[in-house]
């Protein structure tokens, strides 16, 4: 295709001179325009804008120094070179000119080649200076293009902002997105055919991926551009299609890290030869940055579903084991009443204490859960430490009595505090449960309770004086599922500690351990104290 010539606006009032630039310029290739004055140029460049001028100096009215000025005072032009074309001959006319803002100075008569050979100069300024222009609004525009795709990581946020990004820069009338899973299934479409029923949807998905432009980006892992899409085989056209494409661009997506595609871009036009291959480079770039903020987006959002999915499932699943166990608690809690010999009531006392523990362990599990995913609703009450040591000492004091340990309480009655009662009675009765678990026979279990109410400060302390962890598990004992280092026959599911550091953090408090292996054990609960 030949490429369109270029524009030179000859500004002069006298005829003859334009005549003879006018001639000069069109046998070497040029297209022309005239105005006879300076305001006629101004007009003019309102309605098409040149690639050059050629400006007289002396002029009736409004000369060609106060044209030039005008010219260069318009900030919405682009860059336009401007040459003056003067009898005026002398060395401060030179300056004159190009002080106020000229890119060349030639005088009359002019000589041809010296003046088409300035011309050629100042247009291969022009189109560089176009070119590096571009190349910054390229890059401004990739840079607003990486803000915009990496303030979120939930796809369906990412995809439609994707989507109207690169309709933005690449002027596609419309576009379509389709993600891939592992097994090039689609798990994420936006726009693509909506008007259709799902089933003919997913009918017009599979031809596409199969035998449309999208199968020869995914296979091939490149850019496509159809320049025609009535004449070109490898745009596929449907019965339902509501408006004529005239060209098409699939953009494939990659995940690097894995040498995967994850999908690919579909963009469409009306008019023909649109999208063309000069713009590969730029694609290409967009590409990058989309498949990486869409990869990144993908795992989250997988993450994410997954996380749900579990979620769902951990509720399930405990609430179903919730609703017998609490049956048989019951049967046993009724068994307790009834007549027994001293074998019965140990049974039944032994079968109470397991589905009171295994009750618990099922609380736990899924108030960790719940804590994780920001759910974990506190119910908060006006009581006081020394209630907190009444229930706790209802849960605890049994086991204590029958492993032998002494079991000291110390929470004053006063002042009030204000908190969750049933969740921190669990708190204290977790570690208590620990500090038993590790305690031999004959040793102490210590719970002690101060409110500092100038600090505004509650602090609990359970000790033990057990085995005591090595340090160098005291940085993870709060871990979900952690497991120590430790000889201990009875090891727990390692949820306990977590559920206490996450029902601490919900008060706002802080939870810590000081230990030593061989002397013991205490864990500090501080909490904030309201009055």
């Amino acid at each position: 295709m030949q490429a369109t010539p270029e524009l030179i606006l000859i500004v002069d009032d006298q005829t003859t001179n334009v005549m003879v630039l006018q001639r000069m310029l069109e046998r070497a290739g040029y297209a022309t325009a005239c105005a006879r004055s300076g305001f006629e140029a101004l007009t003019m460049l309102e309605q098409q804008v040149p690639d050059l001028i050629l400006l007289d100096v002396m002029m009736p009215e409004m000369d060609g120094y106060q044209t030039l000025q005008a010219i260069r005072e318009r900030n919405h032009l682009p860059f336009i070179p401007i040459i003056f074309v003067s009898a005026k001959q002398t060395t401060a006319d030179t300056v004159t000119g190009l002080d106020l803002g000229a890119d060349d100075y030639v005088t009359k008569p002019v000589n041809r080649d010296e003046l088409l050979a300035r011309m050629r100069v100042l247009l291969r300024l022009k189109h560089t200076r176009r070119a590096l222009h571009r190349e910054q609004e390229r890059l401004r525009f990739l840079y607003r293009v990486s803000q915009t795709l990496h303030r979120s990581l939930d796809i369906d946020q990412v995809l439609p902002e994707a989507l109207n990004a690169i309709n933005e820069l690449l002027g596609a009338s419309r576009g379509s997105v389709l993600l891939l899973d592992d097994q090039n299934r689609v798990w994420r479409r936006i726009l693509f055919r909506p008007h259709l029923p799902p089933a003919e949807a997913e009918q017009a998905i599979q031809a596409v991926l199969r035998e449309g432009l999208a199968s020869y980006a995914l296979r091939t892992g490149e850019v496509q551009i159809v320049e025609d899409a009535q004449n070109d085989p490898r745009w596929k056209h449907f019965y339902d299609d509501r408006e004529e494409i005239g060209s098409a661009l699939a953009l494939p997506l990659h995940n690097y890290a894995q040498n995967t595609i994850i999908g690919v871009f579909i963009l469409v036009h009306p008019q023909r030869n649109f999208f063309r291959t000069e713009l590969e480079t730029l694609i290409k770039a967009l590409t990058d940055q989309l498949s990486v903020a869409l990869t990144n987006a993908a795992v989250y959002t997988r993450l994410r579903e997954a996380e749900d999915s579990r979620d769902g499932f951990i509720q399930m699943l405990t609430h179903d084991l919730r609703a017998p166990l609490a049956g048989m608690v019951g049967c046993f809690d009724a068994l307790m009443t009834t007549q027994l010999d001293d074998d019965g009531k140990l049974f039944v006392e032994l079968g109470f204490r397991a589905g009171a523990a295994q009750q618990r362990l099922i609380d736990d599990l899924l108030d960790v859960y719940k804590a994780e995913a920001g759910r974990l609703m506190l119910s908060q009450e006006t009581t006081s430490l020394q209630r907190l040591g009444e229930l706790l000492s209802e849960q605890v004091l049994g086991i204590t009595v029958e492993q032998q340990l002494s079991f000291e309480l110390d929470l004053p009655a006063e002042p009030l505090v204000v908190l969750d009662e049933h969740k921190m009675v669990r708190v204290l009765a977790n570690l208590v449960s620990n500090g038993i678990k590790w305690t031999r026979p004959g040793g102490t279990i210590r719970v002690v309770g101060t409110i500092d109410q100038v600090q505004q400060l509650i602090t609990l302390n359970v000790s033990d004086t057990g085995q005591g962890i090595a340090a160098e598990d005291i940085p993870h004992i709060f871990d979900k599922f952690y497991q120590g280092r430790t000889t201990a026959q009875s090891r727990g599911t390692g949820l306990g500690l977590t559920f206490c550091n996450l029902a601490v953090g919900a008060h706002g408090g802080t939870i810590s351990v000081d230990s030593q292996v061989g002397k013991g054990t205490t864990v500090t609960v501080q909490l904030p104290w309201k009055e």
